[in-house]
């Protein structure tokens, strides 16, 4: 595939190998390798909670896969603004 790779090249590996990795786990096994996507990305390695955090995602694919379904949970019951109650922002770092 176009977008797949190995950990010895550039790039992520964005194939899902079974229980082993895939989603998520990917991601954070490439920030313990220097190979972050975003600049912003890699910065999760530079704090020491943060550090913590993207070990214990990348070598344990049951707790990501857990949090990010709290995380998702959480995020569906946000009472979502639609029609002419939403509002669209041309420069979102301002509010109406």
């Amino acid at each position: 595939a176009l977008l797949a790779s190995t950990f010895d090249e550039p790039g992520i590996n964005v194939t899902y190998d079974g229980h082993q990795g895939g989603f998520g786990t990917v991601y954070y096994r490439s920030l313990l390798q220097n190979r972050g996507v975003l600049y912003a990305d890699q910065q999760l390695m530079a704090g020491e909670e943060t550090g913590i955090w993207v070990r214990a995602y990348a070598s344990d694919v049951s707790l990501f896969r857990r949090d990010f379904a709290l995380a998702m949970m959480k995020l569906s019951n946000l009472r979502v603004l639609t029609g002419p109650m939403g509002q669209i922002r041309l420069n979102c770092s301002k509010g109406a």
